[in-house]
């Protein structure tokens, strides 16, 4: 997923791998820590240390070996989250794991369950499992919407677009008045639950509050002069836009549910702004410890070429919206 360097600036990198191991039904297997181990009694998703030189993927196939007596197949990126402490970093390179042979069992004691995923928040993890547990409920798309002349062409457009499989929406119109775009947004925001998607808005984060409000992506400058955000959302989604690693950090910080860095590529609406480019978009990915989209010049190919420098997937208005 990512080339991992042994030492960084004389401190000790601890590479683990991570699996969020799915069954033929659809269920997720958990492993829940021994009482008598640091952080004993949570549950977390089963993995373990890369050995050097060692491929991410076989040190998975190894770990799941030896702690479950399983043997995997299929692999495909989620996640690397990386947490820095004085002595050591630690990153939980993060994967999707699939075709499962073997009866799972707990070889060094533990307790293992497979749960329903739409349960999975009824079980307490460790707070670095939290945004692997966010990243594995979000989509690798999420559509931002573009420009309408009508409403009837903006419902029939996130319409479509729900029935083409996607499953995260941004409402974004800045040319409508405050409360025209409210009343929009409410109404967007019921079908779109309608046809099992999440509806995402621009507004102050009082909308939270609102029943019909399914979450909030701020901008920026909300970003840059926010105190204070409540990292607990009643199950809400609450994200940011990013540019640089000062903003990610507090993104981070201040408990957004995921961010978008921007623009990775040249856009048509902002042609004069400087692109990241994949390198610096890269960086920018790996030092959050919560999804990330790229947006910016984005397209549903991207979406490879994203996850395997550790994003969730690509935002995209033009890419998306004008092909509906």
């Amino acid at each position: 997923m990512l080339n991992i360097e042994p030492e960084v600036a004389n401190k000790k990198i601890i590479h683990v791998a991570v699996g969020v191991i799915l069954g033929d039904d659809g269920r997720v297997l958990l492993a829940k820590r021994p009482n008598s181990k640091h952080m004993g009694g949570l549950w977390e998703f089963p993995g373990g240390k890369v050995e050097p030189g060692e491929l991410v993927t076989d040190a998975l196939k190894r770990e799941l070996r030896e702690e479950l007596a399983i043997e995997v197949e299929s692999f495909k990126p989620l996640i690397c989250l990386r947490h820095d402490y004085p002595d050591r970093t630690v990153l939980l390179d993060t994967w999707i794991v699939k075709g499962v042979t073997g009866c799972a069992r707990g070889n060094e004691g533990q307790i293992i369950e497979w749960v329903e995923a739409s349960r999975l928040d009824e079980y307490e993890f460790p707070e670095a499992n939290k945004a692997i547990l966010r990243a594995f409920t979000l989509p690798d798309r999420y559509m931002i919407t573009g420009h309408f002349d009508e409403k009837v062409e903006l419902f029939q457009k996130v319409s479509t677009a729900l029935d083409k499989g996607i499953r995260l929406i941004q409402f974004r119109a800045p040319w409508l008045e405050r409360n025209v775009y409210l009343d929009m947004a409410r109404e967007l925001s019921e079908q779109v639950k309608a046809q099992s998607g999440t509806l995402l808005i621009k507004g102050e984060l009082a909308l939270l509050q609102e029943s019909w409000c399914r979450g909030l992506h701020l901008t920026t400058r909300q970003l840059d002069e926010c105190t204070d955000y409540p990292k607990e959302h009643n199950g809400k989604l609450l994200a940011a836009s990013c540019h640089d690693e000062p903003q990610v950090k507090r993104a981070q910080a201040l408990g957004m549910d995921f961010i978008t860095v921007s623009p990775v590529n040249k856009t048509r609406s902002h042609p004069e702004v400087s692109p990241l480019g994949y390198e610096k978009a890269g960086q920018l990915t790996a030092c959050a410890a919560l999804p990330v989209y790229w947006l910016g010049g984005m397209d549903e190919v991207d979406i490879d070429v994203a996850q395997s420098k550790g994003a969730q997937g690509v935002a995209a208005i033009h890419a998306i919206w004008f092909f509906l």
